[in-house]
């Protein structure tokens, strides 16, 4: 169904006002709601100042929707979402310092905060930039969002397993022999070197769950969607998470690179991932050989027989070039998702399928 102009105006509003909602109940609970180590490196007034924002801005969106769109339901959900964060307290609400930290607590500041910079910046540019034109509140969004909260949510536990097998590599195998060469690189080429090691180990476990039939079963969820936006990077289960991720990590950890490279590194991967998976009409021409480009990872997301098992790599697609593995022509992919079956779009039987088999399967159309 197509959505006009004046309908997206009441979804982005809804996706504006749920995150205000959510970001008062940080406010009132942050013991419980937001991460300590978060909470240290921000500015709290400045969030304020956000947050009244946002606010003011959803409650707009609704209003407008209100007049001019023709999903009135929803334009009144915005509003009524919107209204019930004020009533709250909305960004006055008062936090007595010092926060009681709980011993278990949700990361939910990390969410609010990635969703909201992250929409400022994909959301416009793929309304202004589309490569098709497709609604904000489209299929399978809820799934994507679900998974991405699960996933940042878990964050904390996931990154100990993560972190831990490059870790004990580099403690018991190479030690600091490496790093002392590594660390007196210039920054900048620290972070490139991260950039390319990384992708380099992560394609090719990325290739191994395309061909061992029991990670593909972790792995096949992440190609389950058959809308494309930046958002559908979210869709990763949480076992694949850990594999990917701990096994892209060993060459950053054995070679000692410097934390600063690292941190560096990461919002960049981040970045990078959101837009190669969005509905951006980004090609970039000739250096599609060497940079993956959201036309080059949208054909690893094809459903049709001639992209299938290509385009690993998720920053350097000349990795893919080099191997073999290289399928990008110029025009886009027709249709997206898994290439002879459906599985099913309950975030829950996502999350059971790699154990207990699939719950639905249909030839796709």
């Amino acid at each position: 169904m197509k959505t006009s102009f004046r309908d997206e105006l009441a979804q982005i509003g809804l996706f504006l006002a749920v995150l205000c909602l959510l970001a008062v109940l940080a406010f009132h609970f942050p013991g419980y709601l937001s991460n300590p180590q978060l909470r240290a490196v921000y500015d709290v007034d400045m969030l304020r100042v956000v947050l009244q924002v946002s606010l003011y801005a959803a409650l707009s969106l609704g209003l407008a929707a209100l007049v001019v769109a023709r999903r009135k339901g929803l334009a009144l959900a915005v509003l009524c979402t919107a209204i019930v964060a004020i009533t709250l307290g909305g960004a006055t609400v008062q936090v007595q310092l010092p926060v009681r930290q709980a011993p278990i607590y949700l990361s939910l500041d990390l969410i609010i905060l990635d969703l909201l910079f992250m929409s400022m910046i994909f959301v416009p540019l793929e309304r202004l930039f589309p490569l098709r034109r497709q609604r904000v509140l489209r299929e399978g969004l809820t799934t994507d969002l679900s998974h991405y909260a699960l996933n940042h949510l878990l964050m904390g536990g996931l990154l100990v397993l993560i972190v831990w097998p490059g870790n004990w590599m580099h403690q018991h195998l190479f030690q600091d022999k490496v790093a002392r060469l590594t660390q007196q690189m210039p920054l900048w080429l620290q972070v490139l070197g991260i950039m390319f090691v990384a992708d380099f180990a992560q394609y090719w476990m990325h290739r191994w769950m395309h061909a061992q039939p029991r990670l593909w079963r972790f792995h096949k969820l992440h190609h389950s969607t058959v809308k494309m936006d930046w958002l559908a990077s979210s869709r990763l289960h949480v076992g694949d998470v850990i594999i990917t991720r701990s096994f892209s990590y060993i060459p950053i950890a054995c070679l000692g690179f410097s934390e600063e490279a690292v941190q560096i590194y990461m919002p960049v991967v981040a970045l990078q991932a959101l837009l190669v998976h969005s509905n951006i009409r980004l090609a970039l021409g000739p250096l599609r050989y060497v940079l993956t480009t959201p036309q080059v990872h949208h054909w690893h997301h094809s459903s049709q027989n001639e992209a299938l098992d290509r385009n690993f790599a998720v920053t350097f697609s000349i990795i893919d070039v080099v191997f073999g593995t290289f399928h990008c022509p110029r025009h886009w992919p027709e249709r997206y998702g898994l290439h002879r079956e459906r599985i099913s779009s309950s975030f829950l039987r996502q999350l059971l399928y790699p154990f207990i088999g699939q719950f639905r399967k249909s030839r796709r159309v």
